[in-house]
């Protein structure tokens, strides 16, 4: 991987624990089903951003657009991985949020807090099946995430673990919004696919194909730490903000010095010596007022040079790069 810091976009540090056990694959491939958007809460992001690519699953029209959009290089398919034999089935949905689900009993929890949903019919496909249109079965598959707020145990029943054989899957293991684990209706089928069991960071279950067990489970074995050296991607946000700020009032200050330069200099050029007044005087006093601005601009200007050089300056060009898109749409 490139020589650079790890800006980790997943919500719980899952991104830091597999880029720790698969820091030597240069260039990889995933799947990350229930993606949400591209890059808040993205388990996937900090990878695509480093040259990987794959199949990302997202049955929400404006957050498919977006992954489109922001994240060309990967496969979007817009629907939802079921068992279903019908193509499209009912999502329960809810604005603005990650909570969209196509499981009846998790709709009518949220419900009974109060929130409402939208149902709309969305595509339905199994996973094997679109990894056999993508001609995936002899690809090597390095992690695969599944975060679909309940379904995960259908998910998991389209795909042929003892086929497709991702090195690492990331599943989510308690009932949404509650820290309640319900890994008990999927776990046995992983397991009996080759998986061992490595991680429960509080949220979700990391396994391990058996063939790659020896080498990486121990590095999955324990959460994102300060060991890992990476930095959130809300931490760069916030530095990113900071530095703006840092560099515009350097510029102000600048533009303020240029405008009494000039006012000076003008006032310079209309000055009549009082009688009395000495004019090698004034001209002295002058220069060196004019000459203390000229380095004041100076110092204005290194601190911006310097400010660039900075390494949050340097982390926090893709997420300019992706304000700079959001601001011209």
């Amino acid at each position: 991987m490139p020589d650079q810091t790890f800006v980790s976009h997943a919500q719980n540090g899952e991104d830091v624990v597999l880029r720790r056990a698969l820091s030597d694959v240069p260039v990889g491939r995933y799947i990350d089903v229930g993606a949400n958007h591209p890059a808040d809460d993205s388990v996937s992001r900090s990878f695509y951003d480093r040259g990987w690519r794959g199949l990302t699953v997202e049955p929400l029209a404006h957050l498919a657009d977006l992954h489109r959009e922001q994240r060309p290089g990967d496969e979007v398919f817009q629907g939802v991985i079921s068992s279903s034999t019908d193509d499209h089935v009912v999502l329960h949905t809810y604005d603005d949020t990650g909570l969209s689900t196509t499981v009846d009993e998790v709709r009518d929890a949220h419900g009974a807090t109060g929130r409402t949903a939208t149902d709309v019919r969305v595509p339905s496909a199994r996973l094997d099946d679109l990894l056999e249109r993508l001609g995936w079965a002899d690809e090597p598959i390095h992690f695969m995430s599944v975060d679909t707020e309940g379904a995960e145990a259908d998910v998991l029943s389209t795909i042929d673990l003892t086929r497709w054989r991702p090195w690492v899957l990331v599943v989510e293991a308690t009932r949404p919004n509650s820290t309640v684990r319900s890994h008990e209706s999927w776990e046995p089928g992983v397991l009996a696919g080759g998986y061992q069991f490595c991680l429960f960071d509080g949220l979700s279950r990391f396994y391990v194909a058996d063939e790659h067990a020896d080498r990486l489970r121990e590095l999955l074995d324990h959460g994102a730490c300060v060991l890992d050296g990476y930095v959130t991607w809300h931490t760069v946000a916030a530095q990113e903000r900071i530095t703006e700020l840092d560099v515009a009032r350097s510029r102000g200050v600048e533009d303020a010095l240029r405008w009494r330069t000039a006012a000076l200099t003008r006032w310079a050029e209309s000055l009549v010596a009082a009688p009395g007044d000495d004019p090698e005087e004034l001209r002295r006093a002058f220069a060196e007022e004019r000459a203390g601005m000229h380095a004041e601009l100076a110092l204005r200007r290194q601190e911006i040079a310097e400010l660039r050089r900075t390494v949050s300056w340097r982390v926090t060009a893709p997420l300019r790069a992706v304000r700079r898109v959001r601001s011209d749409r």
